[in-house]
């Protein structure tokens, strides 16, 4: 049935996708949602149940969310920081209680307190009325060749030097061994040389910018502060593979971003490198939902299709978006293109180590004295990125968890033997995934950090596979039920962490397990009394 579906999508590529015209007629209350839906799949040739099924999943699109005004954000860094009923308190005095919602991290970690009202998210220090000029993106660079510091500015030159041959930019892209920045850290050029091989006259380039994790928010400064360098990426990646079209998919909650790409690919479309390549660039805007963060998930999303994680193999890269070999990548990823076909694949490889090259723009959440995105080279000494770029942290903290809900979760104790690069953090029982950096304080009891990941992971599940979709709501009921008086059955959450692990589809599941162990591993004193005996890991 997703083939069928899928193939009568793409019919539609040229103009509006069946997600854009999904999400428009949901958004459109000037007639019931049965007659749109009905109108919608009549023309689209779909069933009404398939339509239904698919904009019931997000968050925006959900018909129950269709009159919120405004939401709080409700990730892990705002929760830390103690601010979500002051900025709950401070909505309420303009809206009413059923107006006000949730929405997953709004990527403002360096100043927390943050909240989407309208077409713009705000902070502890950037509230509405002010102008969007007056936001200063806290970046900061701790190299001497910084990739993401200069701002863009001869566009019509910026674009030209990366209109090389194929082999070329293959040739450039293998010297660097440049490691995809979104978490799982694949070789680019493997990536790119497989897209190339796979057989298809139509391919596509797609740019996963649907940033969701707590603490992370690296690629938010890269589609508001520096578009043209994501964008020339996506055209390099296209004119090596075959593509002729990149799709930029941005989350709904980076309205800014959203903006400052429609405006950067306006302009390429004035350049001559649009006229000689005849690349073109789509946006799509996402509708809140956490699991399109997720390589498949997100392509069934563009789709149309109800954005559940696709089994694999097929790998994107031979079938992927419409089915057609596809090149997927996120943002920092392809914003870092343009600087090694400019100086030279070796240039990047002469920077960090081995076998993590180049930088990695890493970001630190309200909890440090420093926050923001700094630049840094990969396998610069964690404690380095802590107590000198962020200048250690505001108050007493116990632990740090890198790279998101589903990253490690460090004590304090073990950040001297870690360096930023994916081979320091596997070989120690953790993992880097992006990078982001989450402070955990010394006042905030784990037992409630448990709960609220797996909180969190239960409502953003897409459902699909049991051990995740039934695993995570368990833990949590687990988890919420356990008391001092009356501590959960240690024995069956370990083995619901290894049904996680081994059971489900994609990371969401399997991938949570990992800071969950590192929790029961270092903080069983604190945790005893939860647990009839703290698990084994």
């Amino acid at each position: 049935m997703s083939k069928n579906l899928r193939s009568l999508s793409a019919r539609h590529v040229e103009g509006q996708t069946l997600f854009q015209a999904l999400a428009e007629a949901v958004e459109n209350t000037s007639m019931p949602l049965s007659q749109q839906l009905r109108e919608l799949a009549e023309e689209r040739l779909v069933s009404r149940a398939s339509l239904l099924g698919a904009s019931s999943f997000y968050d925006f699109l959900q018909v129950e969310n269709l009159n919120k005004r405004a939401y709080v954000c409700n990730g892990t860094c705002c929760l830390l920081a103690g601010k979500q009923d002051e900025v709950r308190a401070g909505l309420a005095a303009r809206y009413k209680d059923d107006e006000i919602g949730e929405a997953t991290c709004l990527g403002h970690c360096y100043r927390a307190g943050s909240f989407q009202e309208g077409e713009q998210t705000y902070d502890d220090e950037y509230r509405p009325g002010a102008s969007l000029d007056s936001i200063e993106f806290p970046y900061f660079a701790h190299i001497d060749q910084p990739l993401f510091a200069a701002p863009v500015t001869a566009i019509d030159d910026y674009y030209q030097q990366v209109l090389q041959a194929p082999a070329d930019i293959q040739e450039q892209l293998s010297r660097s061994n440049l490691r995809g920045r979104g978490g799982a850290g694949f070789p680019f050029a493997d990536k790119l040389a497989g897209c190339t091989a796979a057989a298809g006259t139509q391919k596509y380039v797609v740019c996963n910018a649907d940033e969701g994790d707590p603490g992370a928010f690296s690629d938010r400064y890269l589609l508001e502060e520096q578009p043209h360098r994501v964008l020339a990426g996506m055209l390099a990646a296209g004119l090596a593979t075959g593509a002729d079209t990149g799709f930029v998919y941005i989350r709904a909650e980076y309205p800014l971003a959203q903006r400052r790409i429609a405006e950067a690919i306006a302009a390429f479309e004035q350049t001559p490198a649009a006229a000689t390549s005849r690349f073109r660039f789509r946006i799509v805007r996402g509708a809140g939902a956490y699991i399109c963060g997720e390589e498949t998930a997100l392509l069934n999303s563009i789709e149309g299709l109800r954005p559940e994680v696709r089994t694999r193999p097929p790998y994107p890269t031979q079938a992927g978006l419409f089915g057609q070999p596809t090149l997927l990548s996120n943002v920092e990823t392809f914003a870092a293109v343009p600087w090694i076909l400019e100086h030279g694949g070796a240039a990047f490889a002469a920077m960090g180590t081995a076998q993590s090259t180049g930088t990695k723009l890493v970001c630190l959440d309200y909890g440090f004295n420093q926050p923001g995105v700094h630049e840094v080279a990969m396998g610069t000494p964690l404690r380095q990125v802590i107590e000198e770029y962020g200048g250690g942290f505001r108050w007493p903290m116990k632990a740090v968890q890198v790279g998101g809900p589903l990253g490690g979760v460090v004590p304090i104790d073990r950040i001297a033997g870690l360096t930023l690069d994916c081979e320091s953090f596997a070989a120690a029982g953790f993992e880097l995934g992006h990078a982001g950096i989450v402070s955990i304080p010394e006042s905030f009891p784990m037992i409630d950090f448990l709960r609220h990941l797996f909180a969190y992971m239960a409502a953003e599940s897409c459902g699909k596979c049991l051990p995740c979709r039934l695993g995570t709501r368990k833990a949590h009921t687990m988890l919420t039920a356990a008391s001092k008086t009356q501590p959960l059955d240690s024995a069956a959450f370990t083995d619901l962490l290894e049904a996680l692990e081994y059971g489900s589809l994609c990371g969401l599941g399997s991938a949570l397990p990992l800071p969950v162990r590192n929790i029961l591993t270092y903080f069983a004193t604190e945790l005893h009394d939860y647990f009839s005996e703290v698990a084994d890991t």
